[in-house]
């Protein structure tokens, strides 16, 4: 039986919005380089033949186990409205669930993620056969990717701190264009995720974590007697 449509909105959330930060990166790029007229240059000195090998942590089944299971309970909790705790996540829970949680199975050896203080790393591999450039079909963005995330009052802001491709930092005048876009406002053009966005209190990026809350239920009084 297929699973309703709102219920796989909220099981791939988390999901989402990598998938939205992966391929926003590409089409602005893109995009932004496109309008300039630097199609060309950009592909020969800043895209790939081949997507790039990324760095791998020597994670344990029950790791990957664990961490989706944290995940797991927490998307259930979301959908049933229980005032659960926040779902906290470090670099091995991140990087244990791109590798075994379904949701994420789109994004294996495409991201290896980390956290630096309050910005959250990536090093990606984006194919870019989604840009409606010819020049681009079947080449790869390859690079490393420093984000800020946020989330408040339903309003989530990913934005792109820094970038560096090819082991090189794009123009300053590319970078200050990238860097007002906000790579999460596709999302809210899906209905079943700005649901989710709206049963969530906070998503911050803080002390090495990833932290979601989620927005608390009011209990309802008891009568008296």
């Amino acid at each position: 039986m297929t699973e309703p449509t709102t219920s796989r909105g909220r099981g791939c959330f988390l999901y989402g919005c990598l998938v939205a930060v992966l391929l926003g990166l590409g089409v602005l790029v893109g995009g932004y380089l496109t309008v300039r007229h630097y199609v060309n240059k950009f592909v020969d000195k800043y895209t790939d033949a081949s997507p790039m090998a990324l760095p791998t942590l020597d994670l344990t089944p029950t790791e990957i186990h664990d961490a989706t299971s944290r995940l797991d309970a927490f998307k259930q909790a979301i959908v049933v409205g229980t005032n659960g705790p926040a779902l906290s996540l470090g670099n091995r829970e991140l990087n244990a669930l791109v590798a075994g949680a379904p949701d994420f199975a789109d994004l294996k050896d495409r991201v290896y993620l980390s956290i630096e203080g309050d910005t959250l790393k990536g090093q990606v591999s984006v194919p870019l056969d989604k840009l409606p450039i010819g020049r681009v079909k079947g080449r790869y963005l390859n690079g490393a990717a420093g984000i800020k995330v946020s989330l408040d009052n339903g309003v989530l802001l990913v934005t792109l701190d820094s970038l560096q491709v090819k082991g090189r930092e794009l123009p300053e005048e590319v970078m200050s264009q990238l860097r007002r876009n906000n790579l999460a406002k596709d999302l809210y053009g899906k209905p079943e995720t700005a649901e989710v966005l709206r049963h969530l209190e906070r998503i911050e990026v803080h002390d090495g974590k990833l932290v979601i809350t989620p927005r608390q239920t009011p209990t309802p009084a008891k009568p008296t007697q």
